[in-house]
């Protein structure tokens, strides 16, 4: 009876240890660790037997599934063919699936439209599939990518003169993706939204002979990184462009000429139809790459890249504009000087709730070197872009581009890439790492 009792009481104990135990690897996993700090490679360097990954765009699913895209670059220069891939993660970017591509460079969509090839061109060109642009609408589950075809070289010479605009949409978080969307004639515009047409009815085109928008530019680019879903249901894409590189006929265009600037796009209906929003800083700012934030009072901040038209200058701060119109129309375009000279960059950007204070505040990160593409940072602000004034290094090593997620937990994921034959990285982390002076 003893040795039975107390046989009883061992296992009483276990059991109690057990219990004990399981309560905290559930609380564990439910909490965000005040200083946590992970990395995973999404892409490795050799294993595709590509050159490696460009322009990395990462967001978050109505289900809580991670979804990063790139562009798979068999060849490294942005003329280049390439494919456009997305890797998926059901376990809050700890670990990742093979690739799921979205377009090859096969050379099937140039196969399927010869009649769009320049004659003097080659007729086995393979496709640039080029730019990232994911938006999640959270009210449907529905994920729409945008991306471009790229033209690329011609007959040798980088050019680059237009690109076509589409979208695909997934409706089981990423597994598969829907035919092609052209959403070009959108983008096409003239001032007041209207299709850049004549009065015949016939499309306005640029020096190069193709559709153009109203100020002469046939060259588009989405994103990159992710547009955004305002808290009205509204769909908000950045679209940056320009014209062409040069012609055929008359050499290379001067980078003071080519008219760099950014337009919106937008739909009310989760993606049915979009419309044009408007053309904004290509009088002398040459606005480029950028990323959206909704701020508290749902207005809309930009945060862009910019290119010198005449200065030798080969670093420069950011350029900051606000809409008052949900992303149709901007103000308050200007150089913002709160951000370091350091080499021109895309840069990410998102806005997060922070539980504690039930405030908005906005992620910055970038590269800020003025001496290459390294030495990337998050920066923190509490007053939605006007200051900030905390700054954290990530990786003092190579990294060019990045973007920006908030897990549901309030975990913030970004992901980088570091360069040719180099891995595309994603860390997550969260506001107390960021506060941490450690």
């Amino acid at each position: 009876i003893m040795l039975q009792k107390k046989y009883n009481s061992y296992l009483l104990i276990l059991l109690s240890v057990f219990l004990i135990l399981c309560f905290s690897c559930q609380t564990g996993t439910n909490k965000d660790d005040s200083n946590s700090f992970q990395k995973t490679d999404v892409w490795k360097p050799d294993e595709t037997n590509v050159e490696g990954y460009r322009i990395p765009g990462i967001v978050v699913t109505k289900e809580g599934t991670v979804l990063a895209f790139a562009e798979e670059r068999p060849i490294f220069g942005d003329e280049e063919p390439k494919s456009i891939v997305l890797k998926r993660s059901i376990d809050g970017a700890q670990t990742w699936s093979n690739n799921i591509y979205i377009e090859k460079c096969n050379g099937e969509y140039w196969l399927n439209h010869l009649n769009e090839i320049d004659p003097r061109d080659n007729k086995d060109k393979k496709e640039v599939w080029i730019n990232i642009a994911p938006i999640v609408d959270t009210t449907t589950g529905r994920i729409l990518f945008f991306y471009s075809l790229n033209e690329g070289a011609v007959s040798g010479q980088n050019l680059q003169r237009y690109t076509k605009v589409f979208y695909k949409y997934s409706d089981d978080d990423g597994l598969t993706w829907s035919d092609r969307n052209e959403v070009t004639d959108v983008i096409n515009a003239k001032e007041n939204g209207m299709p850049n047409k004549d009065e015949n009815g016939n499309w306005v085109t640029d020096v190069n002979g193709f559709p153009c928008d109203y100020l002469g530019r046939a060259f588009h680019m989405p994103g990159p990184g992710h547009g955004i879903q305002l808290s009205n249901g509204r769909l908000l894409l950045q679209v940056w462009n320009r014209t062409a590189l040069g012609s055929l006929d008359n050499g290379v265009i001067p980078v003071s000429e080519r008219k760099y600037g950014i337009c919106t796009i937008y739909s009310d209906d989760h993606g049915s139809t979009w419309k044009y929003g408007s053309a904004f800083g290509h009088n002398g700012l040459t606005m480029n790459e950028s990323r959206m934030a909704e701020l508290e009072n749902g207005d809309v901040y930009m945060n862009a890249r910019y290119v010198f038209r005449d200065s030798v200058e080969k670093n420069n701060y950011r350029i900051t504009a606000i809409s008052h119109d949900k992303g149709i129309t901007w103000s308050d375009v200007k150089i913002d000087k709160n951000f370091p000279l350091s080499n021109p960059c895309d840069a990410g950007l998102v806005a997060i709730r922070d539980k504690k204070t039930n405030k908005n505040l906005l992620i910055y990160s970038k590269n800020e070197s003025s001496e290459g593409r390294k030495n990337l940072v998050v920066r923190l602000s509490y007053d939605e872009g006007k200051t900030w004034p905390i700054v954290k290094v990530v990786d003092e090593g190579p990294a060019w581009y990045s973007d920006l997620a908030v897990l549901p937990n309030n975990s913030i994921l970004m992901i980088y890439e570091t360069g040719k034959n180099s891995p595309v990285y994603c860390v997550k982390f969260n506001l107390e790492w960021i506060t941490n002076s450690k």
